[in-house]
């Protein structure tokens, strides 16, 4: 059982089923950029444990790039795809010039600008029902910023374990983004009050809870003595989930628009 009923149809039946498709794509190049950037801050560990890893991930974003403007129509949407893929090819084009941070960074700020196209679909939702808009906002709102937390999360301390240091600021940071994703988890399961949440719920709250009680045993110290390989695939695990989630709430939200269409 949902804990969102779903009763209102957006106006635009056709607008809807493009802007979803849309942000299904932009979902699917959120969760790989993040795991490139992942790979490049635990290098060369990461490779070592994963060989080709990295190459996977640049040549799986080829294919997702150029697929994504065939599942929409609009120029605008166009245009946003192709300014994405210019940002990923030049972050690919400095990955060997700049510094582990900058990289880092690069790879932050292109992520930034998905969400922000992701969070679109929410903002331009008709809000014709307030229970359907919970199941709207965590879509394309909630859900992605905590994978985003969790992303970071899993690149920081790629990075913090392969050098075996943490320093000060970024203990802070990963205590700040470890808060941030228990209240983006607290709010997320608000909506489930006083029914069953889905599977996919469960199983994401019990993984995000598991990394971070990892990340403030394990990194929150000077000294780290973490494998970065073993780091990498127990925080994807764990992100793989609330992307699961977020499948999930998008499936969810289709199947009643087009129950309620008939």
């Amino acid at each position: 059982m949902m804990g969102c009923a779903l009763h209102a149809v957006p106006p635009d039946f056709r607008q809807f089923l493009s802007a979803h498709r849309f942000t299904d794509c932009l979902l699917g190049i959120l969760r790989l950029v993040q795991r490139h950037r992942a790979l490049c801050a635990g290098w060369p560990h990461t490779d070592a444990d994963h060989p080709g890893a990295r190459d996977g991930l640049v040549d799986a974003l080829h294919v997702a790039l150029g697929a994504c403007p065939a599942m929409v129509v609009g120029r605008d949407e166009r245009a946003f795809v192709g300014e994405i893929e210019a940002d990923w090819q030049g972050l690919l084009a400095m990955g060997d010039v700049l510094s582990a941070e900058r990289v880092f960074l690069r790879h932050c700020r292109l992520i930034e600008k998905i969400l922000g196209r992701i969070a679109l679909f929410a903002e331009r939702w008709p809000g014709l029902d307030r229970e359907q808009d919970c199941l709207v906002s965590d879509y394309a709102r909630q859900l992605p910023a905590l994978a985003e937390c969790l992303g970071q999360i899993r690149g920081m301390c790629c990075g913090v374990a392969a050098q075996g240091y943490c320093p000060p600021f970024k203990r802070t940071r990963l205590l700040f983004l470890c808060s941030s994703a228990q209240a983006l988890l607290v709010t997320a399961y608000q909506r489930y009050r006083g029914v069953s949440p889905p599977v996919e719920a469960l199983v994401a709250r019990t993984a995000t809870e598991g990394l971070i009680h990892i990340v403030r045993a394990g990194f929150l110290r000077e000294r780290v003595e973490h494998p970065v390989a073993a780091f990498y695939v127990t925080a994807t695990e764990s992100i793989e989930t609330v992307f699961a989630w977020i499948e999930r709430m998008g499936a969810d939200l289709a199947d009643a628009v087009g129950v309620n269409r008939q």
